[in-house]
């Protein structure tokens, strides 16, 4: 009785015999990137994180007894370039959550992906082999992985003759306003064999600051430094809600391998400001992806992708190519190209150009983007 007494206030007698590991993981990722235009001249630059983001984190699981665990994640996104933590002024900003699991099914709090990141990114081009140059227009429907939310509850069900779901809510946190920041949505998958069926829907309130990390709300004809600087959707980021309703399929025979993705992404009742006075009350986009790959040997694949998005006034296409060759299963060497061309006007109101992610603008229709990486999972 006196050592149960004595460590108490530690909360630690009653789970020490309680089996428990914690796992160290990451990755460090770099790359060439030649790009033919960006603001009017052709650029070669390093690039952090070409193929995916640069991360390092912590996992931990403990057995709690009767088929209960208990899990956390912390990860850190950086650039191994500068060394400096993504997003800027976070310390786990990818993702930081604490949950139990059981035969019920997970429960989640904290920081976390959003809903289309979980079930679009193993459909979608950016996974397959084009990483962040492959993302639909800037990530607009978070099929990469842009959208990280805090304040998160999420729930996802076992899986169940290979069919699987889970929901979000994330709280604002706002005295008096229950419906600012909230963000909310649910996905679902089947697997069956070498056949995925996956959709996912998300609602998210005020995404100026919600999700694209802004200062302050956008107010009607005041002024707004808006942190999005990609012109195919800047003037709608001040939406008072964005949705993404998407879903597609996944096939694997053989060698092969075939995907289909489509996203349907809507910026609600938008609000005018002194920056954005001509844009509409609302603006939709439809965006399809179609994704073929072929592993040559176990070590090499190389794949090829269409993608087509349709905005309020203009029209995106891009053909792509990549492929990867496998040192070991944590290091491997890859190449891709992408080819942009817009048409049509943005969400300025101007001639729309060519915006491939995480590259400026071109000054014209077309951008070509070529890129060379290592990157090394530890």
């Amino acid at each position: 009785m006196k050592h149960l007494v004595a460590c108490l206030p530690l909360a630690a007698c009653a789970l020490a015999h309680a089996q428990s590991s914690v796992t160290l993981y990451g990755a460090v990722d770099s790359a060439l990137t030649y790009t033919n235009n960006q603001g009017g001249k052709s650029a070669v630059q390093t690039y952090s994180g070409g193929r995916a983001g640069d991360k390092f984190g912590m996992r931990g699981v403990e057995d709690l007894g009767s088929n209960l665990k208990a899990i956390f994640v912390l990860e850190a996104g950086f650039s191994v370039e500068t060394g400096a933590f993504q997003p800027a002024n976070t310390l786990f900003g990818r993702q930081a959550f604490v949950g139990l699991s059981g035969d019920w099914g997970n429960v989640y709090l904290g920081r976390q992906y959003s809903m289309t990141n979980d079930y679009f990114v193993p459909l979608s081009t950016s996974f397959l082999f084009a990483g962040g140059l492959g993302a639909t227009l800037g990530d607009i429907d978070g099929s990469w992985n842009y959208n990280k939310i805090s304040n998160v509850i999420k729930y996802e069900s076992p899986v169940y003759r290979g069919f699987n779901y889970s929901a979000m809510l994330s709280l604002g946190g706002t005295p008096g306003d229950f419906s600012h920041d909230r963000t909310y949505g649910a996905g679902a998958q089947y697997v069956n064999g070498g056949l995925t069926l996956a959709g996912a829907y998300m609602n998210m309130r005020t995404p100026a600051t919600s999700i694209f990390g802004a200062g302050a709300s956008p107010v009607a004809d005041a002024a707004f430094t808006n942190p999005v600087t990609n012109p195919i959707f800047q003037n709608y980021v001040t939406a008072t809600s964005q949705q993404v309703l998407g879903g597609g399929a996944k096939y694997v025979y053989g060698r092969s391998q075939w995907s289909f993705l489509y996203s349907n992404v809507r910026f609600l009742d938008i609000v005018r400001t002194a920056s954005n006075r001509t844009a509409p009350a609302n603006a939709a986009f439809n965006n399809y992806q179609l994704n073929y790959a072929f592993n040559f040997t176990p070590a090499t694949m190389g794949g090829v992708a269409w993608q087509y998005s349709a905005s309020p006034g203009g029209h995106y296409n891009s053909l792509e190519a990549g492929t990867a060759y496998l040192f070991s299963k944590s290091t491997y060497v890859y190449g891709m190209t992408i080819w942009q061309h817009a048409s049509g006007v943005d969400s300025t109101g101007k001639q729309a150009v060519a915006d491939l992610f995480g590259l400026s603008p071109s000054s014209n229709s077309n951008q070509l983007a070529l890129r060379v990486g290592l990157r090394k999972l530890f």
